[in-house]
């Protein structure tokens, strides 16, 4: 007995056991699923764009356009549909889905842009996907990396706006055509006339990237000899227009009102505010260049021009629509080309094949960016859509106004806000003051809500709406030390019978007074 409990203790000899037993088959589904994702054409270059632009996502001040989306989307959906009949039908949709945004998410800055961010983080994973499929896999990561780089991608990916849907729908379209040419199917070809209702809902300039979809899909069928191809094309493309047509229609009646003061300017320098960098713009159109030229050999040349005819038949039809009365050849309109001329220049920078090599020219192309993705990330950035051209007006700070009246306020005040509407003056700095701060308008007798507009109408006789307020904060988009000059002359008169100015106080391009009412 104790023999046989020494022999059962003692250790056993050491044996070659040979290998370890394999992995269960689920971990190694899961191994094999998280090796596949780190490895994919789109995984690091969208990894970095969502740190890109989630980078001070809500630290820029809101500005005039984002006011508008929060305004309008804070409205009912009756109320907006109704205003949509009168103006801003162009961005209808957007503001429909950002009603249900706010709705569920509240309205913080970071908030109301996070759908913003998500499309542009989005649009390049296609942009990586369609510079594998044109291109080659070391061609589509960077593409994925140049689009992520360009300042602009991550200063629209910040903003409460439509423009980085435009984009990413832009992008969608020339994936899911590609996909479709390579193996048709209705299902694929449904997509692609989704994306197109995409592109018409919410830019109908955009729309132009369809003529260089249509010459992509001739090149395709010369290549290919499907002859069918077009066929779905153009069924594809006249069912996602007429998704979007009423918008595309109703837009057409309102353009006369909302985009006659877009001024001229010079077609490199617009080109420079598209890509929001002088550097950059250079560098990118000239390896778009090196990108076409470099793929024309016969096994890739009918890629390539197609590629090239995509990013560059647009912009002389929309420079050839601009000569009439409305210049459609505007920075922000043209963000749909980013992706494009993205894959064109990382064509260029996969040409170099060895890996070293192309971090060298991503890390290039990153360090011409930085001055644009610092300028674009500043506290009033978000106005300076003309950059890097000079501003077009001076920053307005609704948050060092909102605060001014915060410290003041007291209950019974109420609120003149005089200067022109589009300031977005009021708005922004109710957008800032606490909830439970909310100063009437004495002189407003008609809210924009109401009058199924983006501005409300005023009294016509300014005495009359006066009520028995005892103090008035007087708001001007505007820096100036006699602010009842900067109102109507019917307002100004009925406010210096009534009442005088205690304090004046200029903040970031606006001017916050404080009137008594006397005796």
């Amino acid at each position: 007995m104790p023999d046989r409990a020494v022999t059962t203790d003692a250790p056993s000899a050491p044996t070659d056991a040979g290998p370890p037993p394999p992995a269960p088959e689920p971990e190694r589904r899961r191994l094999s699923f998280a090796r596949r994702l780190v490895l994919s054409v789109w995984f690091w270059p969208t990894a970095f764009a969502a740190l890109a632009v989630g980078w001070r996502l809500g630290s820029p001040e809101m500005w005039h356009d984002e006011l508008v989306t929060v305004d309008v989307a804070t409205r009912s959906t009756g109320q907006i549909l109704g205003m949509l009949e009168n103006v801003d039908a162009v961005h209808g949709a957007y503001y429909l889905f950002m009603h249900g945004w706010t709705s569920l998410f509240g309205t913080g800055p970071a908030v109301v842009r996070l759908p913003s961010a998500l499309a542009m983080v989005l649009a390049t994973t296609c942009v990586a996907l369609v510079g594998r499929r044109l291109f080659d896999r070391t061609a589509g990561v960077a593409a994925g990396f140049v689009f992520a780089l360009v300042p602009t991608v991550t200063r629209f990916g910040q903003e409460t706006r439509s423009y980085a849907f435009v984009v990413l729908a832009a992008a969608a379209a020339t994936l899911f055509l590609l996909r479709a040419l390579e193996k048709p199917g209705w299902l694929r070809w449904i997509a692609y006339a989704l994306s197109v209702a995409g592109i018409g809902l919410v830019n109908v300039v955009a729309l132009t990237l369809l003529l260089g979809h249509g010459v992509a899909v001739l090149i395709h069928c010369w290549r290919e000899r499907r002859w069918w191809s077009p066929a779905w094309f153009v069924l594809a493309a006249a069912a996602g227009v007429g998704i979007a047509a009423p918008v595309i229609l109703r837009g057409m009646k309102q353009a006369g009102r909302q985009i006659s003061w877009i001024p001229d300017s010079a077609p490199w320098t617009v080109w420079e505010q598209v890509f929001g960098s002088v550097l950059l713009a250079a560098a990118i159109t000239a390896l778009a260049l090196v990108g076409v030229l470099t793929h024309l050999r016969r096994d890739v040349a009918a890629r390539t021009a197609a590629a090239a005819v995509i990013a560059a038949l647009p912009v002389p039809v929309i420079l050839v629509a601009s000569t009439g009365d409305i210049n459609y050849f505007f920075s922000k309109y043209l963000l749909f080309l980013v992706p494009a001329w993205a894959v064109l220049a990382g064509a260029a920078v996969g040409a170099l094949r060895r890996a070293p090599l192309v971090a060298v020219g991503v890390v290039v192309l990153a360090a011409l960016s930085v001055p644009g993705q610092l300028a674009l990330r500043g506290e009033y950035s978000h106005g300076w859509y003309t950059y890097p051209q000079k501003r077009a007006f001076a920053p307005l700070s609704y948050s060092e106004a909102a605060r001014v009246i915060e410290a003041g306020y007291q209950p019974g005040d109420g609120l003149v806000a005089g200067g022109p509407w589009w300031w977005m003056h009021e708005p922004g700095v109710r957008y800032y003051l606490p909830a439970d701060i909310s100063p009437r308008n004495v002189f407003q007798e008609r809210s924009a809500a109401a009058r199924d507009e983006l501005f409300g109408a005023d009294c016509a006789s300014p005495a009359r709406c006066l009520r028995d307020e005892p103090r008035l904060w007087v708001l001007l988009p505007t820096v100036t030390d006699a602010p009842l000059t900067g109102l109507p002359k019917k307002q100004s008169a009925a406010l210096a019978e009534r009442y005088e100015v205690v304090r004046v106080t200029h903040v970031t391009g606006l001017t916050v007074a404080l009137l008594r009412k006397r005796g």
